[in-house]
């Protein structure tokens, strides 16, 4: 034997190897539930008939009355805008206010934009629930900016609005009142919304007609709206009826298309065909 060295007793070496045996096994088990635990987080939620989407909305964000059509969830609208293990659809609203040739014109005469509002025909924008600005960012196109909004009542939560020129003193930070003016957007503009959750491994995306409430959606259906169902393609259709991208923009533009299904029209929309040069 050499000298300082203790030897091990055949029952000492078996116990060594069964403590390594368990924290192998100990090992194993721990990653598996962390993996678990992963995937159960990540996985998108689903809409059930228990309504498993909370209902988030407490305010309209916006002048309903100056509105006359709202692009479908998931439709060929703008541009691809997706998540939840989906592609190449618009998951999000577009708000339209009436299109007139005065105002394509407006539209024509700058560069194919639409004017700034001008304090006296815009359209009101409202902070749809309590909670707390947490970003406002320039847009792509010079059209307003976009505001992040976290709910007060479940911070997973951020609700987007886009092109919106903000009110002063409207700035990140900003603590708000479902209700509350926050901006404007003109006369011959529009706006979108977009709801989303971020998870540990994707954004989720929601309609914005998923988390209002039937006292909330009940104007909707004054304007002729019948069902949420109108305002949102299921994926399943979707799916079936694919759309073509190239990168983030759609490969055509399936605005143009009237049978692309891509708008629920409220009462009292008149299309620019319909116009007659008024």
């Amino acid at each position: 034997m050499e000298e300082g060295k203790i030897l091990e007793s055949p029952d000492q070496a078996a116990g060594r190897k069964d403590k390594r045996k368990k924290i192998i096994v100990w090992s194993i088990g721990l990653i598996l539930v962390v993996v678990a635990v992963f995937l159960f987080l990540a996985k998108p939620s689903a809409k059930t008939e228990s309504g498993s989407i909370p209902k988030l909305i407490q305010a309209d964000f916006i002048d309903l009355s100056k509105i006359y059509s709202i692009s479908k969830f998931r439709s060929g609208s703008g541009h691809d805008f997706s998540g939840n293990g989906e592609t190449c659809r618009s998951m999000k609203h577009y708000f339209n206010t009436q299109w007139t040739t005065e105002g394509q014109k407006m539209r024509e005469a700058n560069n194919n934009l639409p004017p700034s509002p001008d304090g006296v025909n815009d359209v009101a924008i409202y902070s749809p629930v309590d909670g707390e600005i947490t970003g406002i960012a320039t847009e792509k196109m010079p059209i307003g900016v976009q505001i992040y909004i976290k709910p007060n009542s479940d911070p997973d939560y951020t609700i987007r609005l886009f092109h919106i020129y903000t009110n002063d003193g409207i700035k990140k930070g900003s603590k708000l009142t479902a209700g509350q003016e926050i901006g404007k957007i003109s006369q011959y503009s529009n706006t979108d919304i977009a709801i989303m959750k971020r998870s540990l491994a994707r954004e989720q995306y929601f309609s914005y007609f998923e988390m209002m409430p039937d006292d909330l959606f009940a104007k909707y259906i004054a304007r002729g709206v019948t069902k949420r169902d109108d305002l949102i393609l299921s994926k399943e259709y979707r799916d079936s009826h694919p759309l073509e991208c190239n990168g983030e923009q759609f490969s055509q533009n399936y605005d143009s298309d009237s049978s692309s299904g891509n708008f629920s029209y409220l009462s009292g929309y008149i299309g620019l065909d319909q116009t007659n040069g008024q």
